[in-house]
């Protein structure tokens, strides 16, 4: 497990430190899912060829636990609201 420190920039731009990109193989041009979980953020390398495999697969499993956790359409469409309300207060 490699282990590094970046800071983010002015415009939310973050730097993974060089031996993290070397220990993982991170090219530039590489794409990365982003996943916040709780107080951590989650960067999953995406593989080229299997991009949209693996975001199809993701995607199906947000569903599932969507269904499961009984959130409607109309849940999502109220907090997509209530988000972007907040933005704009905060503005």
């Amino acid at each position: 497990m490699g282990l590094g420190i970046a800071k983010i920039s002015r415009s939310g731009q973050i730097v993974i430190p060089a031996e993290i990109r070397e220990l993982m193989g991170i090219e530039p041009a590489d794409r990365f899912l982003v996943i916040s979980e709780g107080d951590d953020i989650v960067l999953r390398k995406l593989k080229k060829k299997t991009r949209k495999k693996e975001l199809i697969e993701l995607l199906d499993s947000i569903q599932d636990e969507v269904e499961e956790l009984g959130i409607t359409k109309e849940d999502l469409e109220k907090a997509i609201r209530e988000v972007r309300k907040a933005k704009r207060k905060a503005k």
